[in-house]
């Protein structure tokens, strides 16, 4: 066996600071003192003799190339892990295949789970996911029980109650996004007045998603004068609002990585909570490898645009 330069605490801390690109936070999530997981990082950039991040005063730690590096093969070390945590066997019954349902937020499954999927897929041949993707739904509770999903992983807006039986990972911006034309050299936010000028993408026209979009509106005083398109596909607003077209009501984590220097909040409204749901399996291992996939392939991945990850995000 390798000395290998570097203990499974640092790992954990070091996934944990990627995810919330917080001290603050991940001393939170990990229940430990903020010097603790300063002094885990440190020591691991020294035994390591590279520098994994990039400290500025008043400003988020950033992952240097070599620290993206180094994330990128602490993904698969993971795995390696989790495929020899794999061998555990608790019911020889157990052994064959099995398919999960799995009800999962359009932009999360195309963003940051099916990137991934093929490794997890070809780690776990006995293990069979069916995603179904789709916006976010207020009636998502009800919906995913009803449904008998055996997972589920999406975005549900704050002011949104959570049912007791999900659990909250993470929190994202949400607002009125649009190029940064719209801007005009002032500063955001807009004022209410100012959003109601601008060309808006609503979604479907009379669905339940376009009513409280505008409800949400209304509370902010704003009221669109102008409604360029309509339409139910989320990457078609991202385009549209990515080459100008309009503004919309949008998550940030929906917006895909490369366009976020183009499209920026221009009016703040409500946050999106990151929810995750687990029906109740037992003890069979195989749900532990399919929540620690979905959990990692998200909170794990530095295009996710946390600002908040809540203690206890990372338990089974």
């Amino acid at each position: 066996m390798p000395n290998l330069p570097f203990t499974l605490r640092q790992l954990e801390v070091y996934a944990s600071l990627c995810a919330t690109r917080s001290f603050r936070r991940t001393a939170e999530t990990l229940g430990i003192s903020q010097a603790s997981v300063s002094n885990q990082i440190k020591a691991l950039e020294e035994q390591l003799g590279v520098s994994l991040l990039s400290r500025r005063p008043g400003k988020r730690p950033s992952l240097t190339q070599d620290g993206m590096s180094f994330l990128e093969d602490l993904r698969e070390f993971t795995s390696a892990g989790e495929r020899l945590a794999s061998h555990r066997r608790s019911q020889p019954e157990r052994d064959g295949p099995v398919t999960y349902r799995i009800r999962v937020g359009q932009g999360l499954v195309d963003y940051f789970v099916k990137p991934k999927l093929d490794r997890f897929l070809s780690q776990h041949p006995n293990i069979q996911l069916e995603f179904e993707a789709q916006p976010p739904s207020y009636r998502y509770a009800q919906d995913i029980q009803d449904a008998r999903f055996d997972f589920a992983l999406f975005h549900l807006r704050a002011d949104r109650p959570v049912d007791p039986a999900m659990r909250q990972l993470a929190m994202v911006r949400g607002g009125i996004f649009g190029h940064r034309k719209f801007l005009k050299g002032r500063k955001s936010p807009l004022s209410a007045d100012e959003m109601s000028q601008l060309p808006f993408v609503l979604p479907q026209a009379g669905s339940l998603q376009e009513r409280e979009v505008l409800k949400a509106f209304e509370v902010h005083g704003i009221v669109p004068r102008k409604v360029v398109s309509h339409t139910q596909f989320f990457d078609v607003i991202g385009t549209m609002l990515e080459r100008g077209h309009g503004v919309a009501s949008f998550s940030e984590v929906m917006l895909p990585p490369e366009v976020r220097k183009d499209v920026v909040l221009l009016y703040p409204l409500q946050d999106w909570r990151l929810i995750w749901y687990r029906q109740d399996h037992g003890t069979d291992p195989r749900c532990d490898i399919v929540e620690s996939f979905m959990m990692s392939s998200v909170l794990q991945d530095p295009n996710y645009p946390t600002i908040e990850v809540f203690a206890g995000a990372y338990a089974n």
